[in-house]
């Protein structure tokens, strides 16, 4: 990586974010030209020196023909949870139309393994279907994104990536974390299998693509060596923090308290709370944020536990296994954590949080 990488011209948008945050590092480390596109200075202060930034969002052109100018390569980690898919889309066309004024060489993007008809419960791979109407409007949002790329004159590698987890990912490993110290969490009975990729083998994959010399317009799904059981994730991170209890209670028997699965496929947008927490982390920082955050689930979490709602009972459960031999054999792409090495790599965080 350091020869392919060295010298290049790169834009990250999205740094600040799990992901993005190693990805800068990483190709720091590799000698590349980096700039990063963020909506305030705040958020600089999670990211290593050596880079150059611009400041201001996708919604202003000034701002994105300056990120833009000269790169050679986009990596294009954004999306705002907080934010709702229809703002999502729009910032993402505005981004992909300056690229491509820009004569950007290459993008290299963060879609998901929730595009995919047949997941959770099916095996997937870059041949299935994305045509099952409906679903969550971030699943919507990424299978418009990816059809865009597809069809756009842009060479363009369209990571999937099944379940990220590492230090900081706020639902896999944060958020189990905080359950755990607060009580435990409840897994269905039978449990399914968990495809769950460490945060440091999506920076691989990101940087391969960013290297591969004859890339068109491909989509790569990104997991980790082999799926493993999510107690077993659940039990490692308890053994870990050195507290909390993973509980099973009947699949039917959840399924019932749940009732119906609701409609989830309006665009509703984003609630009044996390538009506050969007405006927060700008202002004080992302790390500064989720610290507070923390220290309040503290304070107010103690003897529960992280009971399923529909969509976790999902993941739980699924069964289907998803296939990476496409991304080993076209982007030399070699998952480099299993579950044991991933927890190892995770252990000094989810100590810290305990503290």
């Amino acid at each position: 990586m350091e020869t392919a990488l060295g010298g290049k011209k790169v834009l990250v948008t999205g740094a600040t974010g799990f992901i993005g945050r190693r990805l800068v590092a990483a190709l720091l480390d590799a000698g590349a030209e980096v700039t990063v596109l963020t909506r305030s200075r705040s958020g600089l202060a999670d990211l290593p020196p050596g880079l150059r930034a611009e400041i201001g969002g996708m919604a202003d052109a000034a701002v994105l023909a300056r990120a833009l100018a000269g790169q050679e390569v986009l990596f294009n980690l954004a999306y705002d949870v907080r934010a709702s898919a229809a703002e999502n889309l729009a910032a993402f066309e505005r981004l992909m139309a300056a690229a491509r004024d820009a004569g950007v060489g290459r993008i290299v993007h963060t879609s998901s393994i929730v595009v995919y008809d047949a997941w959770p419960d099916h095996d997937c791979d870059e041949g299935g279907s994305m045509d099952r109407p409906g679903g969550s409007p971030y699943r919507q949002a990424k299978i418009a994104m990816e059809k865009r790329l597809l069809a756009g004159p842009l060479p363009a590698a369209i990571l999937q990536p099944t379940i990220v987890y590492g230090p900081g990912s706020s639902l896999w490993t944060d958020g189990f974390a905080e359950a755990l110290l607060a009580g435990g969490v409840v897994l269905p009975e039978p449990e399914g299998v968990c495809n769950g990729v460490f945060v440091g083998d999506v920076v691989q994959a990101c940087l391969k693509a960013a290297a591969l010399p004859d890339l068109g317009r491909e989509r790569f799904v990104i997991s980790g060596p082999e799926p493993f059981a999510w107690s077993a994730l659940l039990d490692g991170y308890a053994a870990i923090l050195g507290r909390g209890a993973v509980r099973r209670v009947p699949l039917a028997e959840i399924e019932r308290n749940l009732g119906p699965k609701p409609d989830e496929s309006a665009d509703r947008g984003p609630s009044p709370a996390a538009r506050i927490s969007a405006v927060a982390r700008r202002l004080i920082g992302h790390k500064r944020f989720e610290a507070l955050v923390r220290a309040l689930k503290k304070r107010l979490s103690k003897g529960g536990e992280l009971y399923p709602n529909h969509h976790l009972l999902e993941e739980y459960s699924g069964k289907g296994i998803c296939r990476i031999g496409h991304a080993q054999a076209r982007l030399g792409y070699a998952p480099e954590f299993d579950l044991d090495r991933g927890l190892a790599a995770t252990a000094e965080h989810l100590r810290a949080m305990k503290a």
